[in-house]
């Protein structure tokens, strides 16, 4: 297969901007469908949309050397590509703990031997479900493109390894990726902590260069 030619200075203005304006409106239907799972307000960072050498991919978005949990979902249909989400170990039992007590759930024992529960994974694996769909559903509308998350794949490992097949895969296709990434989380509420900070998640979008070709196309910047 021939490497496609994906030039980061053709995303640059409009493009960039289209792009981010399409994550601001995803993140948004995000955060209000993480708000309702975890029953309290959810803050969301502006989103980021930039072109990088694929090889980069795992230091952009990854906590070098940290291990994390991350939810790997392909995106299916008219703009083929990737979505992974990426959290913390103590953000993703505080963030599944809050989403079990709103369940009516009991709580998971602190001292568990495992880095998550097989409950803790599938409210995770949820959670990455949803904030797929709502990142589609408004790039879908913007675009008039048909494209849908195929069920999410879980990981607890390093970052960088969780990322590995994900930018082999991509790599295939194209030397330059596309990252559009937010942040999602919950505002502290622990005592003595900075109610200002958040228990962040990385959402990241990685269409492959036929995808992004199309989303370029939908939103009326390629003929």
């Amino acid at each position: 297969m021939t490497k496609a030619s994906l030039d980061p200075r053709a995303l640059d203005g409009m493009g960039l901007d289209a792009l981010r304006e399409v994550g601001n409106i995803g993140a948004g239907n995000a955060a209000r469908a993480l708000s309702t799972m975890v029953g309290e307000p959810v803050e969301m960072s502006v989103p980021s949309a930039r072109a990088v050498a694929i090889e980069r991919v795992p230091d952009e978005v990854g906590d070098q050397g940290k291990p994390v949990a991350a939810a790997h979902l392909n995106v299916v249909g008219d703009a083929p590509g990737d979505m992974i989400y990426l959290v913390s170990l103590p953000a993703a039992r505080r963030m599944t703990g809050m989403i079990l007590a709103s369940m009516g759930a009991p709580p998971e024992p602190e001292d568990s031997p495992v880095a998550l529960t097989e409950m803790q994974l599938s409210v995770l694996q949820e959670v990455g479900n949803v904030l797929a769909s709502s990142y589609l559903n408004a790039l879908s509308q913007m675009t008039g493109l048909h494209m849908e998350p195929t069920p999410p794949a879980l990981g607890v490992d390093i970052a960088s390894s969780l990322l590995s097949a994900v930018v082999a895969e991509v790599a295939i296709e194209t030397d330059i990726a596309l990252l559009i990434v937010m942040s999602l989380g919950v505002p502290e509420s622990t005592d003595g902590g900075d109610a200002g900070s958040i228990a962040s998640g990385r959402f990241v979008y990685l269409p492959t260069a036929h995808g992004l070709a199309e989303v370029l196309r939908g939103l009326g910047l390629r003929a």
